[in-house]
């Protein structure tokens, strides 16, 4: 069983529908402030994802939610930081403490995480953005360190600009290098429930890495 969350935006969305026609089975959680979106996706609301349902029947977790907000520094409210670092940092340590708790040890269990570029480019107007997915990579590389003599792994999916809501927010983009969420669904779906004796713990998703995939 496959549990995503942010379960409500636009790529946990495009990931559930790739997951549907695929016959996988999954269950998509999206935070009761975002219930108010037509989704085309059955999503199960929680007030928060300290209250996911956990049991022993998942063993892969894939965490897409974030939130982006393209603003020098200095313009950002505190409202507005506290709201990068929670929805780009906090909620994911949360919710992987939560199912290393929750999940069967005894299974091979696998986490992933949806990562940006942005932590190798840690540009003005998007500088907590940055730092907060540059310290999930960290996160998830000591995560791996500390279960290597498990079956528990820990991979992070990287993104260049997706041509998506969120993407749109970053500006003098050359369109040819957007990825649209059809493809990444796919490329998303590929890693999470491909069946293999190695892992990768990260991939890095931008327009030539598709392209030549899929070849």
């Amino acid at each position: 069983m496959i549990i995503v969350t942010g379960g409500s935006g636009e790529l946990a969305q495009a990931i559930g529908i790739e997951l549907a026609k695929r016959n996988v089975a999954f269950r998509l959680f999206g935070r009761k402030s975002e219930a108010k979106k037509e989704l085309q996706v059955p999503t199960e609301i929680v007030e928060n994802y300290d209250l996911l349902s956990i049991d022993f029947t998942v063993d892969t977790l894939l965490i897409t939610n974030g939130f982006f907000l393209f603003k020098s520094f200095e313009e950002l409210s505190k409202e507005q930081l506290d709201i990068l670092v929670e929805a780009n940092f906090t909620s994911a340590v949360s919710i992987i403490w939560r199912f290393l708790k929750d999940s069967n040890a005894s299974k091979q269990r696998d986490v992933f995480v949806i990562g940006s570029t942005a932590a190798y480019d840690l540009s003005a107007g998007a500088s907590v953005y940055g730092a907060s997915k540059l310290g999930i990579k960290g996160l998830l590389q000591s995560l791996n360190r500390e279960y290597t003599r498990t079956n528990t792994r820990f991979s992070l999916i990287s993104l260049s600009t997706v041509d998506n809501s969120m993407g749109r927010l970053v500006p003098d983009q050359d369109p040819d290098t957007l990825l649209n969420l059809q493809e990444i669904a796919s490329e998303v779906c590929d890693q999470i429930t491909r069946k293999r004796n190695y892992f990768e713990p990260e991939v890095l998703l931008r327009r030539r890495f598709i392209q030549d995939h899929k070849k």
